[in-house]
């Protein structure tokens, strides 16, 4: 028994002790602590602080001595939420932004929160760095999602960043608020991710959104309709971006495939125009497209910022054609670009012409005997007329790259014997014709490339055999691809014939040690 009252007066005193600890003054100040929600207003020093001076000299334009006071404050109370902000505040106002954003991620560090975060956020974008304005938007818009404006400049920095699937995400949340601007941006974020059907609609809506011509969404666009492989929509859109702003796409990186485009779908209205459309920019064709009529000078010379041919370059009319039967340039014109494979040039169906048959013929006998008469250009006008009265005739169309070829017009050359092949593509003649072009104008690579494919449409073709063989022997360095060649040029063209005695001996070189 005596145990037991022992126990339970140990027990006893015990809770005493315990409740007075609960009760202590320090132990108070911990649970205060514990349960204390900082936020903007709260401050660490229990002592309240009087801002009311600083905010009169604000508004009163004393900014220095505003800020001398709110020094001495800081040295007072520098654990102070208060007084960091309004220090963040007003060293925004004179542009100090990286000390601006120090104070606020100083007081963000003490308990503030909120509205505090976009206002870090600007200070830190102001003073270049975005990675840590990107964070600060993120967290004010955890408490603050409404506030759509801030939404557009958080996508805004995403975007600059290449952050493509979150930044769509966060520009679909305010997309009613969106200027035309960040449509035109969204358009692009979409065409990265390949979604060309959202991007198209961006695209359209920022040209609606905007009151001014908006070029770049055009671009974007001609970008999408290119993706889609719709060649009628991209001649439309380049046609359209060159009458709203001349030579915006010259600047661009689809400048050489657009004015290619152009020339692929539209050569036989600029042959009808009389024009020569040889090194021409997309912003020269382009002008003729939109008006009907060369984009000259009063001395008839081509104005555009591209390239020039030695001496003056000009657009030939047919009389000027006419007056100059001699024509020669001291070296080619400039390479088209490669953007667009010369195997797959003139895809485009051409429309044909009205014109008596018998007319049609006289021409191509005309420009014929002019040819066998080495007047080229003579040649060159009347297989012209011929392509006028029937466009779809492959005839002209091969007379005109042979005279352009004695011209030295190469790439001109090209192109036209390109359009014979695709109204009589297993025409043997056209197709070598076209290779002794290529063979010049085109990269070894490229060349070798069209050798092949023209092998497989002509597999008996002892011409294309030859010159097969004879590349991979003298320029790829490919003996044993070579000597197969070589055997198939023996199979294929009679013996005594000087090809075979060539291949022959060829054949004898490589196979000798």
């Amino acid at each position: 028994m005596k145990f037991f009252h022992s126990r339970k007066t140990f027990l006893l005193a015990g809770s005493i002790l315990l409740g007075t600890f609960a009760c202590s003054p320090d132990n108070q100040t911990t649970n205060q602590n514990i349960n204390q929600s900082p936020d903007i207003e709260s401050k660490i020093d229990s002592e309240p602080i009087d801002l009311g001076p600083v905010l009169e000299k604000r508004i009163e334009g004393k900014t220095d001595e505003a800020l001398k006071m709110l020094r001495n404050l800081l040295q007072k109370h520098p654990h102070s939420t208060e007084v960091l902000v309004q220090l963040g505040r007003i060293l925004l106002e004179i542009k100090d932004f990286p000390l601006a954003a120090f104070r606020y991620e100083e007081a963000i560090s003490l308990g503030a929160s909120g509205k505090i975060f976009k206002e870090s956020a600007e200070a830190h974008y102001l003073s270049g760095d975005t990675a840590t304005a990107t964070k600060r938007f993120g967290d004010y818009l955890d408490f603050h999602p409404e506030d759509k404006e801030s939404q557009l400049r958080y996508f805004r920095l995403l975007a600059v960043q290449r952050k493509t699937t979150e930044s769509i995400n966060i520009f679909l949340k305010a997309s009613d608020l969106a200027t035309s601007d960040d449509c035109k941006l969204v358009g692009n974020l979409f065409l990265i991710k390949k979604m060309f059907v959202q991007a198209k609609h961006w695209f359209e809506e920022s040209l609606r959104r905007s009151k001014q011509s908006q070029p770049e969404s055009l671009l974007g666009l001609l970008r999408v309709a290119l993706a889609n492989r719709d060649e009628q929509e991209a001649e439309n859109l380049i046609l359209q971006i060159e009458k709203e702003k001349s030579g915006y796409l010259l600047n661009s990186e689809l400048g050489d495939f657009a004015s290619d485009l152009l020339r692929k779908r539209r050569l036989a209205d600029l042959i009808s125009m009389g024009i020569d459309t040889r090194g021409m920019s997309v912003s020269d064709l382009a002008s003729v497209l939109n008006t009907g009529t060369p984009k000259v000078t009063s001395s008839d010379s081509v104005v555009h910022s591209g390239p020039k041919l030695p001496g003056s370059k000009k657009l030939l009319s047919i009389n000027t054609l006419e007056n100059r039967l001699s024509v020669t340039l001291t070296e080619p014109p400039g390479r088209s670009s490669p953007n667009i494979s010369l195997a797959d040039a003139f895809a485009a169906p051409i429309e044909n012409a009205d014109g008596a048959t018998s007319a049609n013929q006289t021409e191509i006998q005309k420009s014929r005997d002019a040819y066998i008469a080495k007047l080229y250009t003579k040649s060159l006008l009347h297989a012209r007329e011929a392509i006028k009265q029937d466009a779809a005739n492959p005839a002209g169309w091969a007379l005109c790259s042979q005279a352009h070829f004695q011209l030295g017009e190469t790439d001109a050359a090209e192109m036209t014997i390109l359009e014979a092949i695709r109204h009589d593509s297993m025409n043997l003649e056209y197709r070598l014709d076209y290779l002794r072009i290529a063979r010049e104008t085109l990269p070894s690579d490229r060349y070798l490339d069209e050798l092949e494919k023209s092998r497989e449409l002509f597999p008996d073709a002892v011409e294309i055999l030859w010159e097969l063989a004879r590349r991979y022997h003298q320029i790829e360095k490919m003996p044993v691809t070579a000597s197969i060649l070589y055997r198939k040029v023996l199979n294929t063209a009679p013996l005594d014939s000087a090809i075979a005695k060539q291949a022959k001996l060829e054949l004898l070189k490589i196979e000798t040690p």
